[in-house]
């Protein structure tokens, strides 16, 4: 069975305090998003995206598989030095002066 092509998520940060979560995910193949807290740290982040971009790509997943996946990637990415970077206002690499 052939999954419908959905678009890319977008990925929001926002305090998630209420909701009692570091992230979640919103299934809408049209307007896919992730919502992840900003407070977390950076590796954390890097867990919580994967989980949550599990949770698209793989809805059949129960809650304990995505989790188990989600945090064996993000543990291979970090291991691989993956980090997010921050590129500042412009989105262009700030220039180092020597």
């Amino acid at each position: 069975m052939t999954r419908p092509k959905t678009r890319q998520p977008k990925v929001v940060w926002r305090k998630l305090g209420k909701e009692r979560a570091w992230g979640q995910a919103t299934c809408d193949p049209t307007y896919p998003t992730i919502e992840i807290d900003p407070r977390l740290s950076p590796k954390r982040e890097l867990e919580v995206l994967c989980h949550e971009q599990l949770h698209l790509s793989l809805p059949d997943l129960s809650e304990s598989q995505i989790d188990r996946l989600g945090k064996e990637m993000s543990r291979t990415l970090w291991s691989q030095n993956y980090r997010r970077v921050l590129m500042g206002k412009h989105k262009t690499p700030v220039r180092i002066s020597k």
